[in-house]
């Protein structure tokens, strides 16, 4: 419509960027407005091309129809509200993001990722969690027949290229901290972020890759020890391994590396895990507030903040505890020593959800959705830990502190989403470099 009714020109199946000449690609992509702070959020990740199974495997990232297209964009940003007419959506903000040079490397690394996964026959085990900023995202209609892949028998899903959901968050972020309704990175340099890796570092290894091997001069040290090979003080807090893990993935620059541009655009989200003597984390894993209004409002499992949780990439740093070994640290609040329980760092890893868990992880958002549209928004409505089925819903804290909208009217208790700790301890099994 937008190409047609505004811009004039005939839609047609033309290969090129939609406007030629500029080598400018025209994407419109939805918002949706929050209803707890009337902010607007990614109705859903942008879909740039599809994917020919059959192509990828003999096209290289410079030639490929996706870099032809999506090296250079206009987005159109409209907000999208249920129920009302198409002709209606109101355009709100419009942007002339240009790839930069640093996201095209982890792109290219992210489509040879792919291509990979496809040469070995793996098409129908594409999942967006295998890679960073690029996405392989499901496309087609329900009921439609899966396609042939080369080099296996096993048919797969339709699958495009797409920037996630959390690149798309960054790009709205830069128009929305403008003040205008407009963005350009073409003609304005856009505010640099805190960057966990160079882009001449990426010319020769994967971003995954540089992360890891700056973990490796640590394996099998205390917490002490690493405060000394970091060159800064042991301190006292609760969240004194993650603090130190993040130092150690920066390289000194940041104590919270979810706060990187690299982890902003991508989503991943690093995890630190202290186990017990029997392998066991010492608690599960929880993530963020549930949000009941957005979890009434989608019913596509595909397009849900579940969904794009679960299927994030994440990094995993695990301390295993030395039996019989403490540590004692200067507690500056207190004034006092602490002595405590010596942990080592066993490991450091990044991890996608399989496939066989993410459908688990379907119906538990199932479950989660089915509570919220019938008004049952408490615990015992909820999968538990006690079901054992990886998953469960909960409060973070034991104190309920404040409350979150029903979309149903009025007001409920916050609760989060939770990996159960025996999920984690099997995650840590599977994956973890074994002696």
């Amino acid at each position: 419509m937008v190409e047609e009714l505004f811009f004039n020109y005939d839609i047609n199946s033309n290969r090129d960027a939609d406007f030629k000449e500029a080598h400018v690609e025209l994407k419109c992509t939805p918002l949706l407005k929050s209803k707890s702070d009337n902010s607007y959020r990614i109705k859903e990740r942008l879909v740039c091309t599809m994917i020919d199974y059959f192509e990828i495997i003999k096209t290289s990232f410079e030639d490929s129809h996706l870099i032809s297209k999506c090296q250079l964009m206009l987005l159109l940003f409209y907000l999208h509200v249920n129920g009302d007419e198409i002709y209606d959506y109101k355009f709100l903000f419009r942007v002339l993001w240009q790839l930069p040079e640093k996201d095209l490397c982890i792109i290219k690394k992210d489509y040879q990722t792919i291509a990979e996964k496809v040469k070995r026959g793996e098409a129908h085990l594409l999942s967006e969690g295998d890679t960073v900023y690029l996405g392989a995202c499901r496309k087609g209609q329900k009921g439609d027949s899966p396609q042939a892949q080369p080099n296996s028998e096993i048919k797969a899903h339709k699958r495009a290229f797409s920037l996630k959901p959390a690149y798309m968050r960054y790009i709205l972020s830069h128009v929305i901290e403008s003040g205008k309704d407009y963005f350009s990175n073409y003609t304005e340099v856009a505010k640099p972020e805190f960057e966990l890796v160079s882009n001449s570092e990426l010319q020769d290894n994967s971003f995954e890759n540089i992360i890891l091997s700056r973990f490796t001069p640590f394996i099998g040290k205390d917490y002490i020890q690493i405060c000394d090979m970091l060159g800064i003080e042991a301190f006292q807090s609760k969240n004194k391994y993650a603090v130190a893990s993040a130092l150690i993935a920066s390289e000194l620059r940041s104590r919270n590396i979810n706060s990187s541009e690299e982890f902003i655009k991508s989503g991943i989200m690093m995890k630190t895990i202290r186990l017990r003597e029997n392998g066991m984390p010492k608690e599960s894993m929880s993530f963020k507030n549930i949000d009941y209004c957005e979890i009434f409002d989608n019913d596509n499992w595909f397009d849900s903040e579940t969904y794009e949780l679960f299927t994030s990439r994440f990094l995993f740093v695990v301390f295993k505890p030395v039996p019989g070994k403490t540590i004692t640290i200067f507690n500056n609040a207190t004034k006092q020593y602490i002595t405590e329980q010596s942990y080592v760092l066993d490991s450091a890893f990044f991890w996608t959800m399989p496939i066989g868990d993410l459908e688990i992880a379907r119906k538990y958002w199932e479950n989660i959705r089915t509570a919220v549209l019938t008004d049952n928004i408490n615990s015992d409505a909820f999968w538990s830990l006690s079901d054992h089925k990886n998953f469960h819903v909960r409060p973070k804290a034991r104190i309920k502190i404040d409350q979150a909208i029903n979309p149903n009217g009025g007001y409920c208790d916050k609760l989060c989403y939770w990996f159960n700790a025996e999920y984690v301890k099997q995650i840590i099994d599977n994956t973890r470099p074994h002696e």
